[in-house]
């Protein structure tokens, strides 16, 4: 997949996604369950871009038990490359964000947010902490979130970039083989 252009402030996902946030503040609207669409959204549609897919809610054993992020983003190989994670506004986000550790859930690359603040994590330790009222901010978080590979999921992209170079290479006899094989 070609590199995508990286996330500006003036993108029209991150403006749809203020707009979203300013239209449930008129409504005085502060919990979680409706905040959380904003930003899933604005993932939605900037996950395009670098081949990814939200899936909302999907469960991820961990040890015995299970949990569910509230965003899981796969690549074009089905492989998990995000999390995200949302609380409202009346939480302690550092707070939940130890509760949430404690429960297992992946720090490999996962944004937690409020609407108002996020950490991302990535590599198993915490990266950045962003101002989300920032549009500067959050183009930043995203373009950091989409732009992180774990060394396995690249190792394997690397392998699959090698075979379909491979593939394109002369074959028996001097003949030539196509990508489309």
């Amino acid at each position: 997949m070609p590199k995508a252009s990286p996330i500006k402030p003036t993108h029209k996902a991150v403006k749809q996604y203020y707009a979203a946030l300013q239209s449930y503040r008129n409504h005085q609207v502060t919990h979680e369950g409706a905040l959380e669409t904003a930003f899933g959204r604005l993932l939605e549609e900037t996950a395009k871009a670098h081949g990814w897919k939200l899936i909302p809610k999907q469960r991820l054993k961990v040890g015995k038990s299970s949990i569910a992020p509230d965003g899981t983003l796969r690549d074009l190989f089905n492989m998990r490359c995000g999390f995200w994670e949302a609380k409202d506004t009346d939480d302690d986000l550092d707070a939940e964000i130890q509760k949430k550790i404690a429960k297992g859930y992946p720090l490999t690359n996962t944004i937690f947010e409020d609407t108002r603040r996020a950490v991302l994590f990535q590599g198993g330790q915490e990266r950045y902490r962003l101002d989300l009222t920032d549009p500067k901010q959050l183009a930043a978080l995203l373009n950091e979130f989409y732009a992180y590979t774990e060394p396995e999921i690249d190792s394997f992209h690397q392998a699959v970039d090698e075979f379909q170079g491979a593939r394109a290479g002369p074959g028996p006899a001097g003949w030539y083989q196509t990508e489309n094989m």
